[in-house]
């Protein structure tokens, strides 16, 4: 049987405006010609991509009973996530993020009060048949986890001893990058996935080379995404290094997790770490081209007909 894929971590509801004429400044209105309203934050961008793909993914995270969370419920459903897991909270406002999209990158503004709340009793990952890999997201946002990851990795691993284990930190609010929990649990972590602010801010380093080699110290595979300028990787002894591919760019929200979902699409399909850089890197690069993280039906057609082609080379 096909294995299966758990995600743990945030999940909101995206308001993405675009074409945007101005910056934000205060007491000036800003006018968009365009918006959506998208599954969002990084757990559920990536469980959705996953599922796309297909891998059966489980979303584990935390919404309120209200109009928000009933989209994103019904939204995840309709791409085939399975949504059992969520914890749903009554009274609680379910989180959104705004983001304010530009040709360059982007502003995001959230509040996510809710889902940084959920704690590890919470969580309900036990008798998912045939899991095979645990994806976590957000690390530095997940405060009701914080100093238990260890514990939650270890309970994991009781109930399914082969799982393999990633991580994407995802960036830190508070800008204060404390690591030492990253370090304890470092050893149970197959493939971490960051961006180049990211692997700064965790290492201290002023490199991002150097910041790899630290990283990959401890962590077999060390993945830096840099954006337009492709990825830098190491896999044991080995680097692997690729530029962005060439995308006709509309918006880069959720590119990250994106890349991070071919990843580990290539990781559970068995296989090697250089290919499926290269289907991560076909996952971020189709991801700018369409409005939000998750996208249309369009991009996994395309998406699948990509995969097609690179796994038969």
């Amino acid at each position: 049987m096909k294995k299966k894929c758990i995600v743990i971590g945030d999940l909101d509801l995206d308001l993405i405006l675009t074409k945007l004429k101005g910056c934000p400044e205060l007491g000036k209105e800003v006018i968009s010609k365009g918006h959506i309203l998208d599954i969002g934050g990084s757990g559920g961008i990536f469980s959705t991509v996953l599922s796309m793909s297909g891998i059966k993914t489980y979303i584990i995270s935390k919404i309120g009973d209200d109009l928000l969370g009933n989209f994103l419920v019904s939204k995840l459903k309709s791409f085939k996530v399975d949504t059992r897991r969520i914890a749903v909270e009554k009274g609680r406002e379910t989180g959104i993020t705004i983001n304010l999209s530009y040709p360059s990158d982007k502003y995001q503004i959230s509040s996510l009060n809710l889902v940084r709340s959920l704690t590890i009793d919470e969580l309900m990952f036990k008798n998912i048949e045939d899991a095979g890999h645990v994806h976590f997201s957000s690390y530095y946002m997940m405060n009701g986890l914080k100093g238990r990851y260890k514990e939650l990795i270890e309970n994991i691993k009781k109930n399914y001893p082969e799982i393999t284990v990633s991580l994407d930190t995802n960036d830190d609010p508070e800008d204060s990058w404390n690591n030492n929990e990253i370090n304890l649990i470092s050893k149970y972590i197959n493939a971490l996935l960051i961006n180049e602010r990211e692997a700064i801010g965790i290492t201290k380093e002023s490199d991002i080379k150097n910041a790899l080699d630290k990283l990959g110290k401890e962590i077999k595979t060390v993945i830096i995404k840099l954006g337009d300028r492709g990825y830098i990787a190491k896999d044991g002894k080995d680097y692997y290094r690729e530029k962005a591919l060439t995308t006709n760019f509309k918006d880069s929200t959720g590119a990250g997790d994106n890349f991070d979902a071919g990843f580990i699409y290539g990781l559970m399909n068995k296989f090697d770490v250089k290919k499926s850089l290269k289907i991560g890197n076909i996952y971020g690069a189709k991801s700018v081209e369409y409005i939000g993280g998750v996208g249309n039906t369009e991009k996994f057609i395309k998406l699948k007909i990509l995969l097609k082609q690179l796994t038969q080379d």
